[in-house]
This record gives structure tokens, C-alpha cells and sequence, in this order.
């Protein structure tokens, strides 16, 4: 549903950030004045585009789990695609392998409780997304260990695992009964503007803030960038909880962790020399979280059994 002066202020801000683009910033005040500008428009684009883009969805007959984690799951993590086509364009790779990676530890780490203290009963649902997802996270693992630059050939081995996910989701039946759906798709082509706007600012300022200070442009990306752009699944998640739509709700967690271990960084190889030694304990922290909530995925899907055969 469109939100009060929602194109208003998307209008102001695609402004602000047209201005942000053409302004070539030198001194550190204005930097960070643009990076905290460029993140505050990148959350709140994202989440205009989400607030648009799920009705749209569902006027079209798209089912809830299928919905989360390929439509919406992808949507969630249009920011992180804006912002590693950005990185590429500004020829540091590192820049999008570190946001991405450090979005995902959040995002990890904040639904790992949220599955523990509410997601018990549908986790069991998502068996074959929490196996896919420690693959990704495995092979990136091998990946920092054996390469500091990763040959772009062997981008194949995360798109292989990204398209057999695809595959079996897209499987999904489509649903109706979800009545007359309120969007705007004004609000969906202006948000989506300035998602790519504003991601192009935070990495031109990220980049100067780093030159500036002498702050490693991994970490920044991985801990102030990462960090901030997990804003958005996060919110996505918590609206749909308390609307009660669980299922929408692990599926968008998934749905994206997915895209960013696979899609995202594979691209990015491929068009860049990178790699993932920067971020391999980061990685760890990943796997050890993922095979908790499997490991809680499947002791939930084995009590369910055990109850439906009492």
C-alpha cells in the first residue's frame, strides 16, 4: 500500500541524490556526509521498492514461500546488487565481496535468534535452502584458502549451486485468493532509481573515506557498509513476523542469503579479480550459525513427525 507522501519524498530525495552524484567531494566532512546520506536514501528506497513491489507480486497470483524467497528475496537485496555494480564500475571489487559478506553475518546472526525463540515450527521448511546456503558458504571458504585472487572460471561452481535452487523453487505453485492489491508503480520506478544512485554515492565516498583515513577498504565495507545494508532484510523479516507470515518471512531470509553467497559474489569474480581471503573468518562465522539453524530445522521437522504420528 502506498505510505502518505511516499512519492514526495522519494522525488526529494532522487534530487538529493542526483545532486550527491555530480558533487565531487574531497573533504572528509563531506564524505561522510554523503556516506550516511547515501545509506539513509539506499534503506529507505529499499524499503519503498518492498512496500510496492510484494502487493504487485501478490496480484499476480504468487505464493507465499515461493514469493519470499525468489521474488522478494531478490528485491531485498537490490541495494547489494546496485552497490557491487557500482564497486565494479570503481574497479574495487572488495568493496561489494565485503558488503555483501558482512550484510550476510548480520542477517545470519539476527535470524539465528529470531529461528531459535520463533521459527522452530516452519524452519523445518527450509531444509534445502540451509543445506544450499552452507555449500555456497563452504565453497567460499576453499575459495579464500586456496586463491587470493579467484579465477573467474571458477564462478561456475557458485552459479551451479544458484541455478539448481532456482530450479527447484521455481517449482512452486502459484496461489490466488489474495483479493485487489494496492501499489504504485511510480513509487517501484523511483525507488529503484534511487537504489542505484544512492549506491553509487556510498561507494565513491567509501572509497575516499578509506583513502582519507586509512581505514582498510574491506573493513569498512564489511562492518560499516555490510552492516547497514542488512537493514533492510531485517526489516522485511520483522514486518512480515508480526503480520504473522512466517513462511514470507524465512523465505526472504534464504531467498537472500542465497543470492548474496552465489549470485552477487560470482558476478562480481567474474568481471573483477577477487577473492575471499579477507573475510574468511567472517565465512566461518557464517557456516558455524548456518548449521545451527539446520541443525534446529531438522530437530523441529522430526518433533512435528513424531506429533502428527501421536
Amino acid at each position: 500500500m502506498r505510505k502518505p507522501h511516499s512519492i514526495e519524498i522519494l522525488s526529494v530525495l532522487a534530487v538529493l541524490s542526483v545532486l550527491m552524484f555530480l558533487s565531487a567531494a574531497s573533504s572528509i566532512i563531506y564524505l561522510l556526509l554523503f556516506f550516511i546520506a547515501s545509506l539513509i536514501i539506499l534503506v529507505f528506497s529499499s524499503d519503498a521498492f518492498f512496500d510496492n513491489a510484494v502487493p504487485m507480486f501478490r496480484s499476480r497470483g504468487i505464493g507465499d514461500m515461493y514469493a519470499g524467497t525468489i521474488f522478494v528475496g531478490f528485491a531485498s537485496v537490490l541495494d547489494e546488487i546496485a552497490l557491487s555494480a557500482s564497486s565494479l564500475i570503481f574497479r574495487h571489487p572488495e568493496i561489494g565481496i565485503g558488503a555483501v559478506e558482512g550484510s550476510n553475518l548480520i542477517t545470519m546472526a539476527f535470524f539465528t535468534v529470531i529461528v531459535a525463540v520463533s521459527y522452530l515450527e516452519v524452519a523445518g521448511e527450509f531444509t534445502l535452502d540451509m543445506i544450499v546456503i552452507l555449500v555456497l558458504t563452504i565453497l567460499s571458504m576453499v575459495f579464500a584458502e586456496i586463491f587470493v585472487h579467484i579465477p573467474w572460471f571458477y564462478s561456475i561452481a557458485l552459479f551451479v549451486p544458484f541455478v539448481v535452487y532456482l530450479v527447484i523453487k521455481a517449482g512452486g505453485s502459484k496461489e490466488a485468493g489474495y483479493g485487489p492489491q494496492e501499489y504504485s508503480n511510480i513509487v517501484l520506478i523511483v525507488s529503484f532509481f534511487l537504489i542505484f544512485l544512492s549506491s553509487d554515492t556510498l561507494v565513491r565516498s567509501t572509497i575516499g573515506i578509506a583513502s582519507y583515513t586509512g581505514i582498510n577498504l574491506v573493513d569498512l565495507s564489511a562492518y560499516g557498509i555490510g552492516m547497514v545494508s542488512s537493514f533492510p532484510e531485517i526489516i522485511m523479516i520483522l514486518v512480515s513476523l508480526r503480520g504473522g507470515r512466517k513462511v514470507v518471512s524465512m523465505g526472504i531470509f534464504t531467498g537472500s542469503t542465497v543470492y548474496k553467497m552465489s549470485l552477487i559474489p560470482g558476478i562480481i569474480i567474474v568481471s573483477e579479480p577477487t577473492g575471499f581471503s579477507d573475510i574468511f573468518y567472517m565465512l566461518l562465522a557464517i557456516l558455524v550459525m548456518s548449521l545451527l539453524v539446520l541443525f534446529l530445522g531438522i530437530m523441529s521437522r522430526k518433533s512435528q513427525g513424531r506429533s502428527n504420528i501421536h
